[in-house]
C-alpha cells in the first residue's frame, strides 16, 4: 500500500469491510473509497465523454453474442483503458489493483486482471435484473460498482437492487464515494430507473 500509516490503515479497513460484507451478507459496501478530488476528476471525465459523444449505448453479452436491447438496459458506457495516463483514472486503477492484491493474499482469490467502464444513466435509464457472468465465458469472478453522484437523494431513484439467493431484496443508494462488491456468478442485481438526473458510476469486474 501507499501513503501514510493512517492512510494505509484506513485503506486496509475498507478492503476488510468489503470482504467481510461479502462473506457475511453476500455483498460488501464501503463509503469514501476514493478522495473527493479524484471523484471530481472522474466526474469531469464523464462530462467530457458525454459532450464529445464518446459515451456509447451499452450492450448485452460478450464479444460472440454482443447486441443492444433497450428493453433490458439503456445506459451509456465508455471503457477505461488499463494503461490510462489520466491522473484520476490512474488513482482509481491503482487502488483497485491494491484491493485485488489484498484479496488474493487474504482469500486466495486468484484474480489476474480486471476491466471497468464509466456508466451514465440518464433520466429514465435502467438495467433490468441480470447476472454479470456470461454463459459462454466464466472469467468474471467479482463485480464492483463505484458511485460518483453528489448529494444523491432517495427521490432521485437509481437504486442498485441486489437479489440474494436466500433473503430479501437489498436496495443500495448510489451515493458519491460508495463502493459495492459482490460475486459476478451468483448475485442477481438490477439498476432501478434514474428519476430526476443523470446517475454516474464506474462498473468493474475482477477476473481470473
Amino acid at each position: 500500500m501507499m501513503g501514510t500509516d493512517a492512510e494505509n490503515i484506513q485503506e486496509q479497513s475498507q478492503f476488510e469491510l468489503l470482504i467481510q460484507g461479502l462473506l457475511d451478507d453476500n455483498y460488501g459496501c464501503c463509503n469514501d473509497f476514493l478522495p473527493p478530488k479524484t471523484m471530481e476528476g472522474l466526474r469531469t471525465n464523464m462530462t467530457t465523454l458525454n459532450t464529445s459523444g464518446n459515451m456509447k449505448p451499452a450492450g448485452i453479452g460478450n464479444k460472440m453474442g454482443f447486441h443492444n436491447d433497450k428493453l433490458i438496459r439503456s445506459d451509456n458506457v465508455n471503457w477505461i483503458e488499463p494503461d490510462s495516463t489520466n491522473p484520476d483514472e490512474k488513482v482509481y486503477l491503482s487502488k483497485i489493483w491494491r484491493f485485488i492484491n489484498y484479496l488474493n493474499e487474504t482469500c486466495f482469490a486468484s484474480i489476474k486482471t480486471f476491466e471497468s467502464h464509466y456508466a451514465s444513466y440518464g433520466v429514465g435509464n435502467f438495467y433490468k435484473r441480470h447476472i454479470d457472468q456470461f454463459k459462454t465465458e466464466k472469467g468474471r469472478k467479482y463485480s464492483i460498482v463505484f458511485y460518483l453522484n453528489q448529494d444523491w437523494k432517495a427521490e432521485d431513484g437509481g437504486m442498485l437492487s441486489l437479489f440474494p439467493a436466500k433473503g430479501e431484496q437489498i436496495n443500495i443508494s448510489p451515493i458519491e464515494g460508495r463502493m459495492v462488491f459482490f460475486r459476478s456468478d451468483e448475485m442477481e442485481h438490477e439498476v432501478q430507473p434514474s428519476l430526476t438526473r443523470e446517475r454516474k458510476s464506474i462498473a468493474g469486474w475482477l477476473k481470473n
